[in-house]
């Protein structure tokens, strides 16, 4: 052969040797390239690290405060009539708390309006209140508590002006007038004579009584120290 023709073989060769490879990479090229991309895009297990939660807890302090023995509270009784009590006789009522009753350091531990509960009893000259326990704030308390003596009284429903006219049976118009001449410092015994007296005798001995009006103040005293827990956000 001629060396041109060799060369042109040689030629040839090479072309066919190059496109061979590229044949090769094309074949061979997509499955690594795809291999490389599952590697590549693996999903990653997604780890999440435990953090400590954080819980706010309420927390509610309390402290105690106390009322000592000795303590005074002032009371009205709960109505709105005057209340009568006989000699000797019991009876239940509840008074309300005039006033904050408060420690030292000013926190209110009874407020005005609580309710005390307890009863009127008979004592020598009178009667006094004993208290049971009291309600404040949706709770109830014992209490141990007690008025002074109240002292009784003739029942002024028998021993006033009209009282007296009336059992000597006097009319309106008669009462009327014997009123302003009582007003008038005149003995009602001058005018009526026996028949008043006999009534006048009568309201000598009327029966002793213990009036509460509704604006009379009954001051309670504490016999025992009281102590309450009271929460520090109240």
């Amino acid at each position: 052969m001629s060396a041109k023709h060799n060369s042109k073989l040689a030629i040839i060769s090479s072309v066919s040797m190059a496109m061979s490879i590229a044949v090769t990479s094309l074949v061979v090229s997509p499955s690594y390239a795809s291999s490389r991309y599952r590697t590549n895009n693996k999903p990653q297990a997604q780890v999440t690290k435990p953090q400590s939660q954080q819980y706010q807890v309420a927390q509610v302090f309390r402290s105690t405060l106390s009322l000592p023995v000795g303590q005074a509270i002032a009371t009205k009784i709960d109505r709105q009539d005057t209340l009568y009590i006989a000699k000797g006789e019991t009876v239940n009522a509840s008074l309300l708390v005039a006033q904050d009753i408060a420690a030292n350091n000013g926190t209110v531990l009874i407020p005005a309006g609580a309710v005390i509960e307890g009863q009127f009893v008979p004592a020598e000259g009178g009667s006094k209140f004993v208290a049971q326990k009291f309600t404040s704030r949706g709770a109830t308390v014992r209490l141990q508590a007690e008025s002074a003596l109240i002292n009784d009284m003739k029942d002024p429903r028998e021993t006033g002006a009209g009282a007296i006219l009336t059992d000597a049976g006097i009319g309106g118009a008669a009462g009327a007038v014997l009123g302003g001449v009582l007003r008038g410092n005149v003995q009602i015994i001058d005018i009526l004579g026996g028949a008043a007296a006999s009534v006048l005798v009568g309201n000598v001995t009327a029966p002793q009584v213990t009036v509460i009006e509704p604006s009379t103040v009954i001051n309670i005293v504490t016999k025992q120290t009281i102590t309450f827990a009271v929460r520090d956000d109240y």
